[in-house]
């Protein structure tokens, strides 16, 4: 069927499926969002391992830290399996819509970073995630990318949160695949998040300087756009073993630039905390982790100056955020009961 009339009728038919009473239990309303959470707290433990590296701080952290994030993943990863198997409806009205689909393949991309993670001490176990987590994330960046070419979205649904089927995966995956020691596969990983990446940053770009304002629900989205310049640089490190060149330090001061216009624009983001501030964690966590790899390597110039400021930064941004959710958590706040009628976009969450 073509024309208004199908039209009208998808239209109804995706209303009439985010407005069942269903929708508004508390495991339906878990958002895919949340596994940005996760995203976070592996980023950060690989961050704390390379700080040992650096600075010798104690081990303990940095396998406390693994430990702690292992155990996040295994609840967010449980919560959603309850989701899919109780509120199916619920997970298609997530993956139906053009801002919350992008988050589902998240669960691809934590079980490659947890890998990495978890690769100094399990091997057997790290080996088994990235198979798994890059199957997951390759899957759904396809069938993402195949859902967008065949039915466009209108230019206001474009947020920064697009970079993550494809650019975040591939990035990921680039720095999985090197952590293994596939190095030329890491690099066509990291090719294919590189340009993927920047076809969407002229999109994005557009839609921020001549499209409407982001609306108070998709806000937080902005917080990803820390994301794929300090991702690269990352995946750049590795994939290349460069102890310092031209092309890494482009990318680490974009990321920079963008952590500054992010801390300007903090306080129209988060007019009220929620959970969805998490999605600038991963961004920062790498960035300070791209840094502290080039001081390993032996780059005191920039690195040297830059490596102790920004891990800092870092930690108090992962601070700040775990004691605004558990305050969220604490009073009930972090799942917010939704008005009649409506369905929140978990980034507002």
């Amino acid at each position: 069927m073509t024309g208004p009339h199908s039209k009208g009728k998808v239209a109804l038919e995706h209303q009439a499926l985010i407005h069942l009473p269903t929708e508004r239990s508390p495991i339906a309303r878990f958002p895919a969002s949340f596994f940005s959470i996760g995203l976070g707290t592996s980023s950060f433990s690989i961050m704390w391992q390379v700080a040992h590296q650096v600075w010798a701080v104690p081990k303990g952290i940095a396998v406390a830290s693994v430990v702690l994030a292992m155990c996040i993943w295994t609840a967010l990863l449980t919560l959603y399996a309850l989701k899919l198997w109780l509120a199916p409806l619920a997970v298609r009205a997530e993956l139906a819509d053009p801002v919350q689909s992008c988050f589902p393949g998240l669960v691809g991309v934590g079980m490659m970073l947890t890998a990495v993670s978890v690769l100094p001490f399990d091997a057997t176990v790290a080996t088994i995630l990235i198979c798994i987590g890059g199957v997951l994330a390759i899957g759904f960046g396809f069938w993402h990318s195949q859902k967008i070419w065949k039915h466009a979205i209108a230019l206001s649904d474009a947020t920064p949160a697009l970079y993550l089927p494809v650019a975040a995966a591939s990035f990921v995956l680039s720095i999985g695949l090197s952590a293994f020691g596939q190095f030329e596969w890491a690099q066509l990983a990291l090719g294919a998040g590189l340009f993927s990446w920047l076809t969407i940053d002229s999109v994005l770009f557009r839609r921020l300087y001549f499209g409407e304002p982001l609306g108070h629900h998709i806000r937080p989205t902005l917080g990803v756009q820390l994301a794929p310049p300090a991702v690269c640089s990352l995946a750049y490190v590795n994939s290349s073993a460069t102890s310092g060149d031209v092309f890494v330090h482009c990318l680490i001061g974009y990321a920079i630039l963008q952590a500054i216009l992010l801390a300007g624009l903090l306080p129209r983001i988060m007019d009220r905390f929620s959970a969805g501030l998490w999605s600038v964690s991963f961004g920062a966590t790498a960035l300070a982790t791209t840094i502290e790899k080039l001081a390993v390597r032996g780059d005191a110039g920039l690195a040297g100056i830059l490596a102790v400021p920004i891990f800092t930064a870092a930690n108090l941004l992962i601070i700040w955020l775990v004691v605004r959710t558990i305050i969220l958590a604490m009073t009930g706040s972090l799942l917010p009961s939704l008005p009649d009628g409506q369905v929140q976009h978990p980034a507002s969450r």
